[in-house]
């Protein structure tokens, strides 16, 4: 454990060890996690991540509104179609690197 962490109040470690683990559990379902890598290697609308993971639309939309509350992904508009993109800068890099050893 890194010194920083240790100088911290237990409050504050606490309270940030926590919002971290709710993101980790957010992102540590398989569905999700396929939904994620779909979205960083490629910008993809919900009938692009339906075929992209082999799920059915329903369970495909549940699974990004729960990253969506967790404030994980974000959907930007244009016209009709919603776009995904990773906001979370920690889960951006955890997926690039999950993205980059399954390209390996």
């Amino acid at each position: 454990m890194s010194s920083k962490l240790n100088e911290m109040p237990d409050k504050n470690c606490n309270e940030f060890l926590q919002e971290e683990a709710e993101v980790l559990k957010a992102i540590g379902h398989i569905v999700r996690l396929k939904l994620l890598l779909a979205i960083e290697m490629k910008k993809c609308i919900v009938k692009g991540l339906v075929d992209c993971v082999a799920e059915e639309q329903p369970i495909v939309s549940q699974q990004l509104a729960v990253l969506k509350r967790s404030k994980i992904i974000e959907g930007v508009r244009k016209g009709n179609t919603i776009y995904y993109k990773i906001i979370d800068p920690t889960v951006k890099q955890i997926v690039g690197i999950l993205a980059d050893k399954y390209n390996k």
